[in-house]
This record gives structure tokens, sequence and C-alpha cells, in this order.
């Protein structure tokens, strides 16, 4: 019932941010659109923002899961675009609130797992120190999300294939291997700088 109820009120966010900014929706319209007390809300959820990353949890979650069987990570990424592209209206909304952070987090989550999960099944017996491992995963996350940021924020102009051609083609195993090689190459010299 739990999971019935999260699902409901998050159903209702998305349903009214296709309609206005998040700073005209409230729990009590979430409430009466769900026809729970505010009581109920507060349950489950200790604001407005918690449902809103809850619900960006929930729909990365859902993404991953049809997409785990792809070992290129292309499909992967472009069933990513095609989510957000669907969600237009929603994101754009949540971009213009306050909690673009939201955004971004779901963003570096839904990347962070893809490109973890790519690399662990196309370099299984790699030589990397967790923290290269980490430090690497982290700077392609990043970029890799801060492309994804400004796509929505010019309005998703370009055709999700391109860009997932463009951002496959700099976001490989390959050059994740090199940039771990050149992190391995330079802790052996003993630079402290890279």
């Amino acid at each position: 019932m739990s999971q019935t109820t999260k699902k409901a009120m998050s159903a209702s966010l998305r349903k009214m941010l296709r309609q206005k900014p998040l700073s005209k929706i409230t729990v009590t319209d979430i409430a009466q659109d769900c026809g729970v007390s505010r009581m109920t809300f507060y349950y489950h959820f200790k604001d407005l923002y918690d449902l809103i990353e809850w619900t960006l949890n929930d729909n990365a979650a859902q993404v991953l899961e049809t997409c785990k069987n792809d070992n290129s990570g292309e499909q992967t990424f472009l069933a990513i675009l095609r989510t957000l592209q669907e969600n237009k209206q929603e994101l754009t909304n949540l971009l213009r609130s306050t909690r673009q952070e939201d955004v971004e987090h779901y963003l570096n989550k839904m990347i962070l797992s893809v490109l973890e999960r790519y690399l662990t099944e196309q370099a299984p017996d790699l030589e990397a120190t967790p923290e290269d491992k980490a430090f690497i995963l982290d700077f392609y996350t990043y970029a890799s999300a801060g492309i994804l940021l400004a796509w929505i924020q010019k309005g998703m102009a370009t055709d999700p294939q391109i860009l997932v051609k463009q951002l496959t083609s700099l976001v490989n195993v390959e050059s994740m291997l090199h940039a771990l090689e050149r992190l391995r190459q330079s802790r052996a010299k003993g630079d402290t700088a890279l």
C-alpha cells in the first residue's frame, strides 16, 4: 500500500509539473489530487522536495531496469535521452525552480550506474585502484551529465541519436582505460600534480 500511495503522489506531482512550475504546486494540491490527507502525504514524505527526489529516483530505476542487458551503453544512453524528452515539460519546470540540483543528481545517478556497469563488463580484469576508478567514473559522469543538462536547458533540440553518438564517441571504455593508465603512470613517476 505504501508504494502505491507514493506512486500516486508521484503521478500527481508529474501531472502538475506538466501544467505549471514547481513554485505553484503545494502539498495540499498533491494530497487533494490523490484523494489523501496532508497527514498521509507527510507520513510518506517530509516535504515536496522529498517527493521530487523520490520521483526522480524511481524514474531512474525504471529506465536502468529496462536497459540492464545493454552491453554497449549506447541503448541505455538513448533510453535516458528519450525518457528525458518524454518528460520535457516536467524537467523544464523543475530546472526553473530552485531545485536544479535534484535534476543534476538524477542525471548523475543514471549515468554513473551505466558507466560503472559498462566498465565492469567491458574490462572485468581492470587493474586500477578504487580511488582512480572512482575518479575516472566521476569525471565521465559529470561531463556526460553536464552535456545532458545543457541539452535539456536548450530545449532538447539535438536529435537524441546524434547526441548519443557524440557522447559514446568520447565516453567509452577505451577512453576510460586510457585515462586510468595515465593516472597509473603518473602515480608510478611520483607525480603529485597531474
